[in-house]
């Protein structure tokens, strides 16, 4: 049995929609492995504010997420992105003897789950930073990393949701069925696209998971896509999806305060409808 389920229709050719960036700020961290992690900040002026990490998938870079973080920010959430390693400018690692190129062709199963360092370095310059409220921050993962995001939450009870975009059982080695066990009560999406044979089967097989242990729906709910998309193209290719993700975390991160890992959230009042770009862009295919 699934938890709360949706459907939601695919617009293939549905306009993205439109946003423009304000008071976005490159970054370059270093990971405790030396490292160098590419990333960008996008920051709001409300104090204190929530805010949202976004995790790229395998072989994409911090990019893929298009005008998503620029919505979040429109809504007073800020948003980190960030290239994890061997993915876009996060090519380098410094050693002894010198630089060393660093790319994801060549990636183990351990690199893979090395990851995790980028995702705690972009956590850890996120909780420094003035103005973000330490317990109203969430991640956002797309395919591995969505994987890699709740085998983060499981080491880091700190993160107040989590939306997780076409996970998988395992991919590269990275599995959620252990960690979705370990994460606690903390409030969840999960999307999935029906025609997405792997991530539609691991996501259902998750959602029985989290109820076998006895977590409430509204730490289990999955929604359910018509189409084939995988990973952060579905934000580009399924026309409310956006929206509806950006007002889930809007109304989680600014209500509830984190749960303690035995015991289920509040629920959550009904959404207001959030803030939306005033213009329109076609969407990207990628």
């Amino acid at each position: 049995m699934l938890g709360r389920f949706f459907v939601l229709a695919v617009f293939t050719l549905a306009a993205e929609q439109g946003a423009t960036a304000q008071n976005v700020r490159t970054l370059r961290l270093t990971t405790p492995d030396n490292v160098g992690i590419s990333a960008a900040y996008y920051s709001v002026t409300n104090d204190p504010a929530p805010a949202v990490l976004l995790v790229h998938g395998f072989t994409t870079n911090r990019d893929d997420w298009g005008t998503f973080p620029m919505l979040l920010q429109l809504n007073g959430i800020a948003a980190l992105t960030f290239d994890l390693r061997g993915h876009g400018e996060s090519n380098r690692k410094m050693t002894a003897q010198g630089p060393v190129v660093v790319d994801y062709h060549t990636f183990t199963a351990q690199d893979c789950q090395d990851m995790l360092l980028d995702i705690n370095t972009a956590n850890d310059w996120l909780m420094e930073q003035p103005g973000i409220d330490r317990k109203r921050v969430g991640i956002v993962g797309a395919s591995l990393g969505a994987n890699l995001a709740v085998r983060y939450a499981m080491f880091n009870d700190e993160l107040a949701a989590l939306v997780l975009i076409s996970p998988g059982l395992r991919y590269n080695e990275v599995r959620t069925d252990t960690a979705i066990q370990k994460i606690g009560a903390k409030p969840m999406r999960i999307v999935v696209s029906r025609d997405d044979a792997f991530a539609f089967e691991s996501c259902q097989r998750l959602i029985e998971i989290r109820k076998e242990i006895g977590y409430a729906s509204d730490t289990n709910a999955l929604l359910v896509c018509t189409g084939s998309l995988h990973g952060a193209p579905m934000l580009r290719g399924v026309k409310d999806l956006p929206a509806l993700l950006v007002n889930w975390l809007k109304q989680t991160l600014q209500t509830l305060e984190p749960s303690p890992a035995a015991e289920p959230p509040a629920k959550a009042p009904e959404p207001s409808p959030p803030v939306e770009p005033s213009t329109n862009a076609p969407a990207t295919a990628k």
